[in-house]
């Protein structure tokens, strides 16, 4: 939802009905058994902590994960209040068991959010084990290695070791780790952390503009079918960004060995270097 049209906290609760015509979760609410009463506690509750005490847990994480090596850059984001009523409204439709102020903060496992960006595909395993090293006592569900179709999963075999899932029913390419985000206080929030690379996180940020809070709308069919293209351009940079950097980590290494040629011979070995990429 737009931030200029987003409800406040004091909106929502003098309001109800409006709030569940502008999110679209009117049927939802009424089909899950949602009581609205313990929807504005949890609302109440969370609207404090998320201004007063997940601040400090997210820059806390922000400080350990920004001194990482292989990463490009880094997002983070604390829930909306409004989306979390949404989100809750959903999730008890889709679950068929009540969410309530005793049990939301482990129901709801994106409250917080941490969003590492890498250059390369493969930057993802190095990223992958500082991330292990440093939390791997806090996790609480298995890593989940969101693919599209036709991509190749061998690409993340180094991961065998660990638990995890494939998923190719999402709209997007991502690796999740969902962790506890009080240390090993299980009645804490969870933390939800995302890597991916920076052509992956470019085609998410144009399709959830654009696409993803409409995609199911017939009027947008024509931006879902190139959101579709846009996302197997993406999996073709990234293929192609590795292949333009093992390149050049085969040049630089054969220079290394040869650090007495000058600028011709340079040019012959670069010639070798990719004669024998092509003949793979």
């Amino acid at each position: 939802m737009d931030k200029n049209s987003r409800m406040t906290l004091e909106q929502i609760s003098e309001n109800r009905e409006l709030f569940l015509n502008n999110y679209g979760v009117k049927s939802e609410f009424e089909e899950s058994g949602c009581d609205w009463d313990e929807l504005m506690k949890i609302a109440q509750q969370f609207d404090k902590d998320r201004q007063s005490v997940y601040p400090d847990i997210i820059q806390k994480y922000i400080s350990e994960i920004g001194m990482f090596e292989s990463i490009h850059s880094y997002r983070y984001r604390i829930k909306e209040t409004d989306s979390l009523i949404k989100k809750i409204i959903i999730k008890t439709k889709q679950k068929g068991r009540p969410i309530t102020k005793e049990n939301y903060l482990h129901e709801i496992t994106d409250l917080l959010g941490i969003r590492v960006l890498y250059i390369f595909k493969e930057d993802y395993y190095p990223v992958h084990l500082q991330i292990w090293e440093k939390y791997a006592s806090q996790m609480v569900k298995d890593i989940e290695i969101k693919l599209q179709p036709g991509d190749d999963e061998k690409i993340y075999e180094k991961i065998l070791g660990y638990n995890y899932i494939t998923d190719k029913e999402g709209p997007y390419r991502s690796i999740h780790y969902t962790m506890l985000a009080e240390g090993n206080d299980s009645k804490g929030p969870r933390l939800e952390i995302q890597t991916r690379t920076i052509f992956e996180e470019g085609w998410s940020e144009i399709n959830h503009k654009l696409v993803y809070k409409n995609k199911d709308m017939s009027d947008y069919f024509a931006l879902v079918q190139a959101s579709k293209i846009l996302s197997n351009l993406v999996g073709d940079c990234d293929t192609l960004g590795m292949l333009m950097k093992n390149i050049y980590d085969e040049y630089q290494k054969q220079l290394s060995q040869n650090s007495k040629i000058d600028s011709s011979q340079s040019s012959i070995i670069m010639s070798e270097v990719l004669k024998n990429f092509l003949m793979k």
